[in-house]
């Protein structure tokens, strides 16, 4: 899975040496309806369960920092190799948890499952992004508040997100 994408990575860089390759993951939004929060809120509004794996840890980013981020990288004329993603790393299990306490929804609904009870493709149990380069998007638990903010009409103006930062 990952040797596939570092594959693509390397040969554009080869070709384009000039290029801007952006590395990121877990990524969630306010526009888009299939992501994991999403889901997640779909699944509670219906008081319905909805499992979460809780094996695998990763950086989610939002959308919007993304996008800012990139467009900022693209008008500084930067190139090469660089990881964007929210400061922050959890698993999807306590994601989901920290979103759900956020918004005043059922937290017992969540499960945790194993990763490949839900995703049967091999994924990595830890795949956490930061960057030697700069930390261009802020803290994991920040984003989340304005995700809720934007998405959801109880969500409280501030997320106790429990986050190991990678420094």
């Amino acid at each position: 899975y990952g040797a596939t994408k570092a594959d693509a990575e390397r040969r554009v860089l080869e070709l384009w040496p000039g290029a801007l390759v952006i590395r990121t993951s877990a990524c969630f939004g306010p526009w888009d309806t299939h992501n994991f929060l999403a889901c997640l809120f779909r699944a509670l509004d219906a008081d319905e369960r909805f499992m979460a794996p809780a094996d695998s840890t990763v950086s989610p980013t939002y959308l919007p920092d993304l996008v800012n981020a990139a467009l900022d990288l693209l008008i500084d004329g930067e190139h090469g190799l660089w990881h964007l993603a929210n400061e922050g790393a959890v698993t999807w299990f306590v994601f989901a948890r920290s979103a759900a306490e956020s918004d005043g929804s059922a937290v017992d609904l969540i499960v945790p499952v194993p990763t490949g009870q839900i995703w049967p493709a091999v994924r990595p149990a830890y795949s956490v992004l930061s960057s030697q380069r700069g930390r261009l998007l802020r803290p994991l638990d920040e984003a989340l508040t304005q995700y809720l903010g934007e998405t959801r009409s109880s969500a409280s103006t501030a997320v106790g997100l429990r986050v190991c930062v990678s420094r």
